[in-house]
């Protein structure tokens, strides 16, 4: 098991306004045809290798969220649209906040929960990654039906 959260997990912020790119993603063959709602590849870099990679993105599915999945649906969309508000907010648990009509300190809560849950600290970067790409294997797969 992953080790426990620390008291400031959401805290951390996303850097904002890094974006990979170059040569590297030569070998996916047709970007665009694995970029949802035709957003450029380099746009969406985690929607493109969920897409690119289905079996593992539905063993990273399962692994980092579930726990999440086993919650009622209602409960779930909650913590998933609070974790997908920080993420579009950069991390700012008060942006997040405002977005979502609701108390900085329940947005703060319900991340708490949901690091509780996947056993993922979203300040530690490659357990955030891990976060955000079931994250995006969860988009895929409800696309996918």
């Amino acid at each position: 098991m992953r080790r426990e959260t620390e008291a400031g997990g959401p805290h951390a912020g996303v850097a904002e306004g890094s974006r990979p790119g170059g040569p590297e993603t030569e070998g996916l063959g047709a970007r665009e045809a694995l970029a949802p709602d035709d957003t450029a590849p380099d746009e969406r870099w985690s929607a493109v290798l969920v897409a690119g990679a289905p079996e593992l993105s539905a063993r990273l599915l399962a692994e980092v969220f579930g726990p999440l999945l086993a919650l009622a649906p209602a409960e779930r969309a909650l913590l998933v649209r609070t974790l997908d508000a920080w993420l579009e907010c950069g991390g700012s648990v008060g942006r997040a906040a405002v977005r979502l009509r609701c108390h900085r300190n329940t947005v703060f809560n319900r991340l708490r929960r949901l690091e509780r849950l996947t056993s993922r600290s979203l300040s530690h970067p490659c357990e955030l990654v891990e976060t955000v790409l079931a994250l995006e294997a969860l988009r895929w797969s409800a696309e996918r039906g």
